[in-house]
């Protein structure tokens, strides 16, 4: 079964800002979230809860990630960031209390 992937703008831009070996990084963690959906991670609390992260120590990347109500087999990328004074979790904590899904791809 492959998870279908969906971008708000916000990630979009996340991802477009990595450099070209944060992106390899990030790939891989995409990948495995296309292909396991929320198994892929490990889960998020507080304001995060029903989210998931995967997590690159090395780089210190995390990719923050949730099921889309109402439309199976659909992942969508809330934050791509650095961990670093927990921004990437202050973004999409930000991201998901803005509104719901954006449809953007």
């Amino acid at each position: 079964m492959a998870f279908e992937l969906l971008w708000t703008a916000y990630s979009r831009d996340d991802y477009r800002r990595l450099d070209g070996s944060e992106r390899i990084v990030v790939d891989k963690g995409l990948a495995r979230i296309r292909e396991r959906g929320m198994e892929a991670g490990q889960p998020l609390s507080g304001a995060l809860a029903g989210c998931r992260k995967i997590k690159h120590r090395k780089l210190g990347l995390r990719i923050v990630f949730r099921e889309v109500d109402g439309r199976i087999e659909v992942m969508e990328i809330v934050a791509i960031g650095r961990r670093a004074d927990s921004a990437v979790y202050r973004h999409a904590t930000t991201r998901i209390d803005r509104k719901g899904p954006d449809t953007s791809h």
